[in-house]
């Protein structure tokens, strides 16, 4: 009867604190405060339509897939987006786009170099194996301009690089497009990746 008991307990506290947190991210949304908590993260909202099609949907994705690495990297962008620190915030999410590529060349035993390739390497590995749709080549074609001249290019001209003597800051339109466009690319490739487990 006691293991019952504490079962119940156990039960009765988990949803306390899911009803909790159901609760907090109710009156972030009501006082326009711009933050919703998210699997254990505080998660900083620039643009609401966004943050519910893309942002969500990259955390759930990579969570359910065990995408770890680039869900803790993804996560980190957003810890840094929080706090200002716009360069980093970008580093992580490209980052976060490569461990994907990363992690669906690994699942799906495509040959890459996990210490050196980059995102354009990893990109034509992807594409090499047919990862993509045929009938979407066209379409594959133009996305992968976006992919290698969209994040990977922000990051090296804004972040990747010694800033000189001079220092560089990015402005915050930058870097929600950054995060948007890595949540963006990270939702279609774990959204292939699973179509085709």
């Amino acid at each position: 009867m006691k293991e019952e008991t504490e079962i119940k307990y156990n039960d009765d506290y988990c949803q306390k604190i899911d009803d909790s947190l159901s609760e907090l991210n109710y009156r972030f949304k009501q006082n326009n405060l711009g933050y919703e908590y998210i699997n254990g993260e505080l998660i900083r909202i620039d643009n609401k339509l966004l943050h519910g099609v893309v942002i969500k949907p990259a955390l759930y994705l990579l969570n359910s897939e065990d995408f770890n690495g680039a869900e803790e990297e993804f996560r980190k962008a957003f810890e840094y987006r929080r706090k200002g620190d716009n360069k980093n915030a970008i580093l992580e999410a490209l980052k976060a786009f490569e461990s994907t590529m990363k992690t669906i060349c690994d699942k799906k035993e495509y040959t890459f170099d996990p210490n050196n390739d980059t995102a354009k390497k990893l990109i034509n590995i992807l594409e090499n194996n047919s990862f993509y749709p045929s009938y979407m080549n066209n379409h594959i074609a133009n996305l992968r301009t976006t992919l290698e001249s969209g994040l990977p290019v922000l990051r090296n001209k804004n972040a990747g690089h010694g800033q000189g003597a001079t220092v560089v800051n990015i402005s915050d339109e930058f870097t929600e497009y950054a995060l948007n466009l890595a949540a963006t690319n990270i939702v279609l490739l774990v959204k292939i990746y699973q179509s085709q487990k």
